[in-house]
Formats: C-alpha cells, sequence, structure tokens
C-alpha cells in the first residue's frame, strides 16, 4: 500500500509539472474575484449550458436528463425539470413565462413553464440540438444542430494540407484541428405559434450561439469538411467562422416566400415538417445568413458573447485565445490568452468585464477589462475546479455561476498490476455550484 501510495504521489507530481502553474490573482482595485461560496445539490451524468434569471433570482442547469433550478439567494435546489434525453442548453424568455431546453437525445425543443416547472409542449426536430438563441423582437428562437461525426483519418489533416498547399500524405498524423463533416442545421422556430418555419442546411460545424438583442444572432462555426469523395478521401473544407443572422431579414424573406407559396397553390407541409427549406452552399448571398471568417490565430471557435452596444464579439478559441472582433467587418482589434479548455464566455457590460470558463487543467476563470471600447486586458485568473467550463452571470449583481463535480479513485478497488490501472470516477452526488465574486 506504502509502494502505491508513493508511486500515485509521483505520478501527481509528474502531472503537476506538466501543467502550467496556478495563476494568482491580480488586485481589482483591492477586490480581486474568489470562490464565494460552494452549493451542493446533486444529481448524475453530464452537464451542459447555464441560464439565469435575475429577476426571478434562479439559476438553470441543463444537467443530462433533467434541468435544475437553483435558488439564488439560499442556494437551494428550488424545482427541476425532468423527462429529457439529453439536456443542453436554456433560453428564457424576456417575459418570465416559458423556458426553453434543447435536447439533443430526443431531436427535441421542449417549452416550460417558468412558474411550475411543467412542460408544456415538445417539438420534434429533424436533428440533434445543442446551442440555442432567441430574437425576441422576431419572436424566433433558433436552435443548432451541429455537424456530424469526425471525418476519415486521411481528411483530418485535409486542413492544414490545403493551407499549407501540399498533400495531406506529407502531413502529420495528428492535424492541428480535426473538422467534422456534414452539414449544419439552423432550425427557426415561431415561439408563438409553436412550429418550425425554416430549416436552413448550412456548410460548417455551427457551434455556440448568441443572440444581440438587437435582431442579430451570431453562432461560432468550427471547420467542417464536404464534397467527400469516398474513393479518394478528397474534399473541401469550411474554415473557421462567425455566422451572423439577421432575424428581420430572415422573417421578412421567409413570410414573402410563404405567401408566394400560398398564392401558387402549393401544398402546405405538415405539422412536424418546417415550412420553408433554405440551403445555404458555400457561395450563398443568401441576406439574412453571412459570415465573418476568423483570422488565424483561431483554429477553433468555442464560446461567444456578445457587446452590442459596441458592435464587439469574444471569441473563444481552442488555443487559448480570446478573440475581441469588430462584429460588422470581422476585424480582430485584440488578442488575449485565457486558461486552458474555454468553453463558456459571459460578458457583463454594466462593469466592463468578460469572463471565460476554463474547464480544462485544474480548471479556471479568467477575466478580462474593458478599459475602452478597444482596449482589453486581463486583469485576474482564478483558479476555479476541475471541468467547470460552462458559467452564467447575473447581471445585477456581477457575480458569476459556474459548476462541476468532483472525481475520486477508489482504492479499495485498485488492481494490483500496476498504477495504470487507476480510474477517476465521479464522486456520488458531488454535483455543484462554484459562486464566483468580488
Amino acid at each position: 500500500m506504502r509502494r502505491l501510495l508513493s508511486l500515485l504521489l509521483l505520478t501527481t507530481a509528474i502531472a503537476a509539472a506538466q501543467q502550467a502553474p496556478i495563476p494568482m490573482a491580480d488586485e481589482i482595485g483591492g477586490h480581486p474575484y474568489s470562490i464565494r461560496d460552494k452549493w451542493v445539490i446533486g444529481g448524475a451524468g453530464n452537464w451542459d449550458y447555464l441560464a439565469l434569471d435575475p429577476a426571478a433570482r434562479q439559476l438553470f442547469i441543463a444537467h443530462q436528463t433533467e434541468v435544475q433550478v437553483v435558488d439564488l439567494e439560499g442556494g437551494q435546489l428550488s424545482g427541476t425539470i425532468t423527462g429529457f434525453g439529453e439536456a443542453r442548453s436554456i433560453v428564457l424568455d424576456p417575459d418570465g413565462q416559458f423556458g426553453y431546453v434543447s435536447d439533443s437525445r430526443a431531436d427535441a425543443i421542449v417549452i416550460f413553464n417558468r412558474r411550475n416547472f411543467e412542460s408544456e409542449a415538445t417539438i420534434e426536430l429533424p436533428c440533434a440540438p445543442r446551442s440555442m438563441a432567441l430574437a425576441a423582437s422576431q419572436q424566433l428562437l433558433f436552435a443548432f444542430c451541429g455537424a456530424a461525426t469526425p471525418p476519415p483519418p486521411r481528411l483530418q489533416n485535409l486542413r492544414q494540407s490545403q493551407h499549407n498547399g501540399s498533400s495531406p500524405d506529407r502531413q502529420p498524423k495528428q492535424a492541428a484541428t480535426q473538422p467534422a463533416t456534414g452539414n449544419s442545421h439552423i432550425i427557426v422556430l415561431d415561439v408563438q405559434t409553436r412550429s418550425i418555419l425554416l430549416n436552413i442546411t448550412v456548410l460548417g460545424n455551427f457551434r455556440i450561439a448568441q443572440a444581440d438583442n438587437e435582431g442579430e444572432v451570431f453562432v461560432t462555426v468550427g471547420p467542417a469538411v464536404y464534397n467527400v469523395d469516398p474513393q479518394s478521401l478528397a474534399g473541401n473544407y469550411t474554415p473557421p467562422r462567425i455566422a451572423r443572422i439577421d432575424a428581420a431579414v430572415l422573417e421578412e424573406n421567409a413570410q414573402r416566400e410563404i405567401a408566394m407559396r400560398a398564392k401558387s397553390g402549393a401544398a402546405p407541409p405538415s405539422p412536424r415538417e418546417a415550412k420553408l427549406n433554405w440551403d445555404i452552399g458555400e457561395n450563398s448571398n443568401n441576406p439574412a445568413v453571412s459570415f465573418l471568417r476568423l483570422a488565424e490565430s483561431c483554429s477553433d471557435p468555442q464560446g461567444l458573447a456578445v457587446d452590442s452596444r459596441n458592435a464587439r464579439l469574444f471569441v473563444a478559441c481552442e488555443n487559448q485565445n480570446l478573440l475581441v472582433l469588430d462584429s460588422t467587418h470581422g476585424h480582430v482589434l485584440s488578442t488575449l490568452t485565457t486558461g486552458p479548455g474555454t468553453d463558456a464566455i459571459a460578458y457583463d457590460q454594466n462593469r466592463g468585464l468578460i469572463f471565460t470558463a476554463n474547464g480544462g487543467g485544474y480548471g479556471s476563470i479568467t477575466v478580462v477589462r474593458q478599459h475602452q471600447t478597444d482596449s482589453y486586458a486581463v486583469i485576474q485568473n482564478l483558479p476555479t475546479m476541475e471541468r467547470a467550463r460552462t458559467l452564467a452571470l447575473d447581471q445585477s449583481t456581477g457575480q458569476v455561476y459556474l459548476v462541476t463535480e468532483l472525481h475520486g479513485v477508489n482504492l479499495r478497488n485498485t488492481p494490483t498490476n500496476g498504477i495504470g490501472k487507476l480510474r477517476a470516477d465521479p464522486v456520488a452526488d458531488s454535483f455543484q455550484v462554484l459562486v464566483i465574486g468580488n
């Protein structure tokens, strides 16, 4: 047992040496951010995105087969919404009446009542949704289904080879990024009629979406391979981009096309089908959906936040870069360094702060100060916990909420033939909310 413990400590020391040192908090007017509280709420399974209702003082957490509702005043679980195959993201309407949950395993959007946490309707989709965004003025809910499975190994090097102008066979076995194959889908729902208005097939691997409250929706789009020849495995790729959707233009064009079809006597779609199907290819000139190509400093975009007042986008990249973009032209205005495994981002417009949840390594949250419109600096890197990769911001108080769970090794069940067999598993009922504030 003593030998096993020594080996375990040695392995831990080596791993710690290979990992970047835990950053120290910088001074923020004498009040750096810290973990103010931890609320253990339990529950099992993987988790995804959070949503916060500042008026009702409630935090909604997509946690595998349920959505957990946490009271922000007491840190207690105040309700659950159940029956999901895999809850992924949550959108709350501005009037406080309904919420929407994407269920990727059931290929559906579930509408629930925020007063009693009961599910009211389920809208079946033709694909598996993850991220969502609500254009409240147009009463349109956008659900995004990402591209399909990773490509064959030879195509995983396609993006790098085409960029360098050489053949895939001359590239290293492991590419910097591994683009998905196939198309993504943008499903546009009319929340008043609870029906599918549009099913847009579009090139690229659509990921995280944010609405700007001005009628536009932005989405990070990772690389994807298309037009693949099954014999030669040759194909084309889409570069990393930001998709910009003009909800007003989209609705206007869609309604015009629907009216023209009705006038021509075309048969209406069934209730479960989209009223329209659009296909946005590589050279599409559809005015409702445009793209901002990302710089090479962002090889694989992940999370996204929007500063609508100053027309700025904050984009988290897989290589620990945070880009600040002009949301009109896509110009890079600043590049900052975050921590490993950045997923979700939040922008505090009242305080001029950007927060990134970095779930890789030991786990951390990076705080960026927006000194002026185009002057940015990292002012703090706060260690949090491993796998704390998604967050929600309370604009009224400035507090940030993350979720994670503990992992541990059961030494009683450790094999006797080597430390390589050790496996860390989730600790039962350790799922918790981290409260970050200053």
